[in-house]
């Protein structure tokens, strides 16, 4: 399936450049190229392309106008910056507006991998209506101010924890938090630590990644307006979750599947904080359908939606710049006989956790899928982890 994308620069040396660039790509991406703002809408008009990579500073309609107005008029647009202008407010500016930020000389290849994997996500929701929900919404598609500076900060070539440990620093709020998992038997603490810096440093930098993410997220909305559904309730579970799955993963594949595991854990519930946010009318008649037709969680989801939370997180999760395994993981964790992957991992260690912990959720472990595996007979044993886990204090 060819794919539209549109590039944005009053700069023709940089139009033309990118032409050079990505030539290449032609037969792959229907590609066009706008001098400005206005002629940018009005290309978009004719024919809106999937993905839009604007500059930012541009005469005349500058590229914060000229995102505001793609998502209102374009949801299903993914929309991303190409710019030099990196600076902590101009970044401020953008996270509302864009799903993601490239700054100049950007190499080639990231781009293109960059597109690529946003255009493959939009196939993930295939009910039309919610992707333009999700398009629009102002805040949960972007990711949050420190979660951009922390991920700018680890991308940068000389970039280091080190920085990453200033930056949570400076919030006490965020600080706190990720002293409390630092310290608690979700990551194995041994000895207590008060330094954010050093709970920076035992979490690693995608755990800090997820963290910071995740606290930032829960904190935006008033829980009163939200019930029945739970933010506190979500982030309990979503922790238990990540301590189950890592220590699945721990007894399965070892300490580096146990960190995967674990971030898999505290994201893989991030769409249902999308659609009991941003639709909370509709995610109630989902909860109630739930409640009284005895069904799944996720059943009632689909039936509503026409897609499930799992989705429509993993969508997020990748506009948002996380690891593919942590993507694919978290838009299966329903159903991982969907997913093409094989072999343990985070999926398996998470979808057997979900199970476990919280069965109407999505339903039991899948049987069939772990017996392809060759891991039917390790069921009964992770369910002996987990009554350790409570036996220890976990969640």
């Amino acid at each position: 399936m060819t794919r539209r994308v549109l590039f944005v620069d009053d700069e023709p040396n940089v139009r033309d450049g990118l032409r050079r660039l990505l030539r290449p790509l032609r037969a792959e991406w229907d590609m066009r190229f706008a001098g400005g703002g206005a002629e940018a809408l009005t290309l978009m008009a004719a024919d809106p392309a999937d993905v839009l990579v604007t500059d930012m500073r541009m005469p005349g309609m500058d590229g914060d106008e000229l995102l505001a107005e793609v998502r209102r008029r374009h949801p299903l647009t993914v929309r991303m910056v190409l710019t030099g202008q990196c600076a902590p407010d101009a970044m401020r500016r953008l996270v509302p507006l864009a799903h993601r930020v490239f700054t100049k000389p950007c190499d080639p290849d990231q781009l293109t991998a960059a597109v690529r994997r946003a255009c493959s996500l939009q196939d993930l929701l295939r009910a039309p209506p919610l992707a333009a929900v999700v398009g629009r919404l102002g805040g949960l598609p972007t990711p949050p101010a420190v979660y951009t500076r922390v991920l700018a900060e680890l991308e940068r070539p000389d970039g280091s924890i080190a920085g990453v440990e200033s930056i949570v620093a400076e919030d006490p709020g965020l600080a706190a938090k990720i002293l409390q998992v630092a310290n608690s038997c979700l990551f194995g603490a041994r000895k207590p630590t008060t330094c954010p810096g050093r709970a920076v440093q035992m979490l690693g930098a995608e755990a800090t990644k997820a963290l910071v993410l995740v606290s930032e997220v829960l904190t935006r909305y008033d829980p009163a307006a939200l019930r029945p559904f739970s933010i506190d309730g979500l982030w309990d579970h979503s922790r238990a979750v990540a301590d189950l799955a890592g220590r699945i993963a721990q007894a399965e594949a070892g300490a580096a599947a146990a960190a995967d595991a674990r971030l898999v854990g505290l994201l893989h519930d991030v769409g249902r904080l999308a659609l009991g946010s941003q639709v909370p009318e509709a995610y109630k008649e989902v909860l109630r359908a739930a409640r009284d037709d005895g069904r799944a969680v996720a059943d009632a989801e689909r039936a509503v939606f026409g897609v499930t939370h799992a989705e429509v997180g993993a969508y997020l999760l990748g506009l948002w710049g996380l690891p593919p395994a942590v993507v694919e993981a978290v838009a299966w964790h329903h159903d991982p006989a969907g997913c093409p992957a094989d072999g343990f991992g985070p999926l398996a260690a998470v979808h057997a956790a979900e199970g476990l912990l919280a069965p109407d959720e999505g339903g039991p472990p899948a049987a069939p899928y772990f017996d392809r595996l060759g891991l039917g007979d390790r069921l009964s044993k992770w369910a002996e982890l987990q009554d350790q886990g409570r036996g220890e204090g976990g969640r």
